[in-house]
């Protein structure tokens, strides 16, 4: 064996495991990349309200949202349109990160929708209709929940214009 096969064997696990720790830091940059993006637009007093009252840990975050995810090949049976991060996200938060919950309500959401296809095949947040509904106040949740701790949900039907 040569001085230089010698040196290409010795510094090739060398090279391995430096892109090997490259391609972990990118990973990690990635998710960080990802992590911010879904907290992108919240003031720091959001967030750390997040913190404190949902029990969201950005640290933790790409977990709770994949055991959520991971739950999903448990309903076959429901077709779930939307698994993103952020979407997810959504289920999470409103329910205080408890993953069994969030994926339970997400499942929930998806199955009401696939039982009721018509109610929701011109459902667009941009249709006029929907839009003056918004606006109107169609619904309202009160911050307050009843005696039971649900929450309270409120239809203007003073300001709804049925037609």
């Amino acid at each position: 064996m040569d001085i230089k096969e010698y040196e290409s064997n010795v510094r090739t696990p060398c090279v391995d495991m430096k892109n090997t720790f490259q391609d972990k830091a990118t990973d990690l940059e990635k998710t960080f990349i990802k992590m911010t993006h879904l907290h992108a637009g919240l003031s720091p007093e959001t967030i750390e309200k997040a913190r404190l009252e949902l029990n969201e840990n950005p640290d933790v975050l790409h977990q709770d949202i994949q055991q959520v995810r991971d739950m999903i090949i448990t309903r076959p049976d429901i077709g779930f349109l939307r698994t993103d991060d952020a979407f997810i996200l959504r289920f999470l938060r409103a329910r205080k990160f408890h993953q069994t919950d969030a994926f339970r309500l997400l499942a929930q959401y998806f199955q009401y929708r696939q039982l009721n296809l018509d109610m929701f095949k011109n459902f667009k947040a941009d249709d006029p209709g929907i839009k003056r509904a918004l606006i109107d106040g169609f619904p309202g949740v009160l911050e307050n929940r009843d005696h039971y701790g649900r929450k309270i949900l409120l239809l203007f039907a003073a300001n709804w214009d049925q037609s």
